[in-house]
């Protein structure tokens, strides 16, 4: 029996990529794409060739790179055999690109291109008890997470290597810390560290942050510390494209939503706290793509408020009673889903459960809610990236600038009429009074009117096909 596996770039309607005549014997499991969408991963199970993952160009369908599994040590030479998977297995650079790919194993990362195929300088980059990684949303940077050794000799630190040449950018050292997280904010112009470290007698806990200034000169680290220092840290989250940031923290009972903002001075940066906002439950938030707003929410499938917040005004918007298990934003933040699908994390019996997704505004008003039997998962539509260069929009935006500066300067002159000098005031009195004489014989008034008619006319009609069409994105 053979299974067809089709699958549509939705993104960029660039092509339609029929994987194959994937036969049941090849037991794909799993696939993942690369950021850019240019290539396609996959593991199977079985393969008759041995080969257990595969690389595949998304418009050709030509196998790119292949993987064998572990036959005995170091059965498929430099790139390493597959003894075990965690999914996904590659990590991708953040840029659009696609133009490098790595993974991790014992002591090493290993780095590769996708102008080849093959290792950068055909050798892993070198890390002993290397823990985690991951790639920097914008720049060709990889941001690495090295333990404390066995002895406790060698301090844990996390390393930010430049790619291709694996260069070393910024070394911190951190004293006495357990597994640590890494956040990269969207433009990559911060990443925070959260981490455990010990106290003096090692009786004791506490989370800290450290936080990298990746865009300012000689990458400079500030400590970052919540006012008690005692609070558990359940999430953390920047703001998109933003310089703020939100912490979920709890002591005992109690949970807190506090934000920050980022102050940048002489090379530096330090925190200023926004606001402290006492909830019932708060297991996560999740901003607004376009920044601003965020949602407040208990998760896990608890029944509990769903708070909109502005993070502008520092106000909240709505706040709603919801059940759901996941939120998904719209690409442009104009609406949010709160979405129920039944699971294990649901204390309820599936004869009472209804699966159901809801619609909200950005401000917190319910648009729709819509039931569905046997509903698992929801997206949105992917919104396609503008055709404008970054040069271009500059221009656009440069000319808006003058536009505006002429405006205003005429409204200024209008304002101050009364100002101005007296044979001034006679110069534009007779002007206009000239102007009104050759007016009335030529019919001057009802041309401008008819012509203003037309104006109103088409620009109902354009305003109604761009409603349409945001209709027709929005889905």
């Amino acid at each position: 029996m053979m299974l067809y596996v089709v699958l549509y770039m939705h993104v960029s309607h660039r092509c339609i990529f029929n994987i194959g005549l994937l036969t049941k014997e090849l037991e794909v499991k799993l696939i993942d794409f690369s950021v850019g969408e240019k290539y396609l991963v996959s593991y199977s199970e079985y393969d008759r060739k041995g080969a257990a993952l595969k690389i595949f160009d998304v418009k050709s369908g030509e196998v790119k790179m292949a993987i064998e599994r572990s036959q005995g040590e170091n059965a498929t030479g430099e790139i390493g055999g597959i003894s075990h998977v965690a999914w996904p297995f590659f990590r991708w650079s953040g840029r659009n690109d696609d133009k490098y790919f790595a993974r991790i194993e014992k002591n090493a990362i290993y780095i590769y291109e996708t102008k080849t195929f093959g290792l950068i300088d055909n050798e892993p980059l070198k890390a002993e008890n290397v823990m985690d990684f991951c790639w920097s949303p914008t720049d060709p940077v990889i941001a690495l997470f090295v333990p404390t050794d066995a002895d406790e000799m060698q301090p844990a630190r996390v390393s930010l290597i430049h790619v291709p040449n694996k260069e070393e950018l910024k070394k911190k050292n951190l004293n006495g810390v357990r597994p640590c997280k890494m956040f990269w904010q969207s433009n990559g112009e911060y990443l925070a560290v959260l981490f455990n470290q010990f106290n003096g007698t090692r009786s004791t806990t506490y989370q800290r942050f450290v936080i990298f200034g990746i865009k300012d000169p000689g990458i400079p680290v500030e400590d970052f510390e919540l006012e008690n220092e005692n609070d558990m840290i359940i999430a953390f989250s920047w703001e998109p494209k933003g310089q703020r940031f939100a912490v979920i923290h709890a002591l005992d009972q109690r949970q807190n939503v506090s934000f920050y903002s980022v102050i940048k001075a002489h090379n530096r940066f330090q925190f200023s706290k926004l606001v402290t906002l006492e909830v019932e439950q708060a297991g996560s938030l999740h901003w607004s793509p376009a920044g601003r707003f965020s949602l407040l929410a208990a998760m896990r499938g608890c029944v509990g408020d769903l708070i909109f917040y502005d993070v502008d005004a520092l106000g909240t918007l709505a706040i709603e009673r919801f059940e759901a298990t996941n939120i998904e934003w719209s690409p442009t933040g104009r609406y949010v889903a709160t979405i129920r699908t039944l699971s294990d994390e649901l204390d309820v019996r599936q004869e009472e459960f209804q699966e159901r997704v809801m619609i909200w505004s950005f401000f917190g008003v319910l648009l729709y809610q819509i039931p569905r039997k046997h509903f698992t998962q929801f997206w949105w539509r992917p919104r396609p990236s503008h055709s404008s260069s970054t040069q271009e929009i500059q221009d656009v935006l440069e000319v808006v600038n003058e536009l505006d500066i002429d405006l205003d300067n005429d409204l200024d002159n209008l304002i101050h009429f009364d100002d101005v000098d007296n044979e001034d005031k006679e110069v534009f009195t007779l002007s206009t009074e000239q102007l009104s004489s050759w007016k009335a014989p030529e019919g001057w008034d009802q041309w401008w009117t008819e012509i203003g008619r037309m104006m109103n006319k088409n620009r109902n009609a354009a305003l109604k096909e761009l409603e349409r069409k945001e209709e027709e994105l929005d889905g």
